[in-house]
């Protein structure tokens, strides 16, 4: 039986899919759109009736100047990210990150270049990798290695000719010319005792105090197992155009379809999106309907149609 419509209400929902016009990527749907309305906005010229005292109009000229739409989505897809900062977004493998240089302070978070594995305990390593050098300036926080255990410079000045007698104990200090070192113990640093992990990274704890000299930065080396995941790269490009469709239904009307084509849109940069909060996340999408070329043919629009029973 062919649809009839029951009623002129219109109560929309529907799937909202984009498809790039320059012919690289895939279509692929925007998720839960949660509103979409377009404003056609004209430059409107009118000659008044100035020969009776009632006025009015005698002719008007109304020329569009834009058509525009907003939309507000709530399925915070790479995607929909990288629309809506005008970026690139990408799928990355998982992958073995080795000796990732970090910077860290005492009872800081250090987040990871990338989102680790859970599963993969990382290695956190203290990044002293020098020899220690007679007659040499050291400042405060420089670092030297012996024999697998890290030493740092707590008191700035000259070291002496000769090597000193390296402590073995983590906390002990050692006097070295003018220079004082701090025996930090081994580079590799212990879970839950120096650091505990975190979702991002590794946050430092009450134990790891002894790696740091007041608010000077400890040189890491992390290694971990990165987790698949997207990567997002904001404002990387000009503005992709798209055909937009929305596949549409009308909610109180038997469910009939709706069907709207935009055949050539242009998205400007998502004007909000909140990241902390109580409420679902949304991000607004507003994009501006251009002119199609390739559309040709007597009655059909080169900017946007749509279907109904």
């Amino acid at each position: 039986m062919a649809r009839t419509s029951l009623t002129r209400g219109y109560k929309g929902k529907g799937h909202v899919s984009l498809r790039p016009l320059n012919g690289t990527g895939r279509k692929f749907r925007l998720g839960n759109v949660i509103s979409l309305a377009e404003t056609i906005e004209t430059d409107r010229q009118s000659r008044e009736d100035f020969q009776e005292a009632g006025g009015g109009e005698l002719d008007v000229s109304e020329p569009v100047t834009s058509i525009t739409a907003e939309l507000t989505v709530n399925d915070i897809k790479p995607e929909t990210m990288a629309l809506g900062l005008r970026g690139s977004h990408e799928l990355l493998a998982a992958q073995a990150i080795v000796d990732e240089a970090q910077d860290a302070w005492s009872g800081e978070r250090v987040t990871f270049r990338y989102l680790p594995d859970p599963d993969v305990a990382p290695v956190v390593e203290i990044a002293a990798t020098a020899a220690w050098a007679g007659t040499t300036a050291y400042a405060v926080g420089d670092l030297v290695l012996d024999t697998a255990r890290a030493y740092l410079c707590t008191v700035a000045g000259e070291s002496a000719g000769v090597a000193p007698t390296w402590p073995t104990t983590a906390g002990a200090t050692v006097v070295d010319g003018t220079v004082t070192w701090r025996d930090l113990g081994p580079v590799t640093l212990t879970a839950d005792t120096h650091y505990t992990l975190t979702p991002q990274g590794v946050r430092f704890l009450a134990g790891g105090d002894g790696l740091f000299v007041g608010d000077s930065v400890l040189p890491l080396l992390v290694s971990y197992t990165r987790n698949p995941q997207y990567i997002i790269q904001a404002l990387v490009n000009a503005g992709t155009e798209y055909e937009m469709t929305f596949d549409g239904l009308n909610e109180v009307d038997s469910g009939n379809p709706f069907v709207g084509r935009y055949f050539r849109i242009k998205f400007s940069p998502t004007s909000g999106f909140s990241r902390i909060g109580n409420e679902f996340a949304e991000m607004q999408l507003n994009m501006t309907v251009l002119k199609d070329d390739t559309r040709l043919g007597a009655g059909l629009s080169q900017y946007m149609e749509f279907l109904m029973v």
